[in-house]
């Protein structure tokens, strides 16, 4: 194993050569065994109580079936992870969002994120100038990061989301000069919809009347032309370009 502040120093590194959201989930999922996590999300907390996981997720590396599990359920909302943020600009792990006063659906959370393979995770805080919030936690089934690996990891966190809300901003200005529209097919929009809906590809191919693999590439077209690194972020950027509602 690398000596954990030289390897946060490398990443670091990595993150701030970024020009792509792509480079930056590649970046935090590749170095997950120098510090013990198994998987990562990022994101923006909720600002409205219509909000889910796909509006609010700028990259998601969670294992898939948690990632539908957490959207459906629209976990964003009582997630103890998510409130913490809202109060801590300091990382903390997830454990200790249950020591501060909440709900007991708070808890029921995290036993069931448990089951998903993320029994402890570590979550860096950012709270913005302009105001919001936002955060990335990393995760996993025997993570126990050490003080040492915490403050890299918080280091590494804080470049992460930097880096991230920069790419997000020259891409805002970039598609106000542009048209909106990514030409998608049909197919690939009501592929798009049903995911957004909590479906699986095995299920959208049953509902579509299609194969499961036919849908899977669907889902991959819609998102090399949505400029997308994962499922989720395919179907927020649908949302935010008003392809689907």
């Amino acid at each position: 194993m690398k000596h954990v502040p030289q390897s946060a120093f490398d990443i670091v590194a990595k993150l701030r050569g970024a020009t792509r959201l792509e480079d930056i989930f590649l970046v935090l999922n590749s170095n997950g065994r120098i510090f013990g996590y198994d998987a990562f999300v990022m994101g923006h907390l909720p600002l409205a109580p219509t909000q889910t996981l796909l509006d609010c997720a700028i990259l998601s590396g969670w294992p898939a079936a948690w990632e539908r599990r957490y959207h459906t359920e629209r976990f964003v909302h009582v997630d103890p992870v998510i409130r913490h943020i809202r109060h801590s600009v300091d990382p903390f792990l997830w454990r200790e969002a249950l020591d501060a006063p909440g709900r007991r659906d708070g808890r029921l959370v995290l036993d069931e994120a448990r089951a998903f393979g993320l029994a402890e995770g570590f979550c860096v805080p950012l709270h913005h100038a302009g105001g919001g919030e936002s955060g990335v936690s990393f995760g996993g089934e025997r993570f126990a990061p050490s003080n040492d690996e915490r403050a890299a990891l918080h280091l590494i966190g804080i470049y992460a989301l930097s880096a991230a809300q920069a790419i997000l901003r020259r891409k805002a200005c970039a598609d106000d000069k542009r048209p909106t529209a990514a030409h998608l097919t049909g197919r690939e929009i009501e592929c798009l919809k049903w995911s957004a809906a909590g479906k699986t590809a095995w299920e959208i191919s049953v509902i579509l009347s299609i194969s499961r693999r036919t849908v899977e590439q669907h889902l991959a077209s819609a998102g090399r032309k949505l400029e997308a690194v994962s499922r989720v972020h395919s179907v927020a950027e649908a949302l935010r370009r008003g392809i689907i509602s």
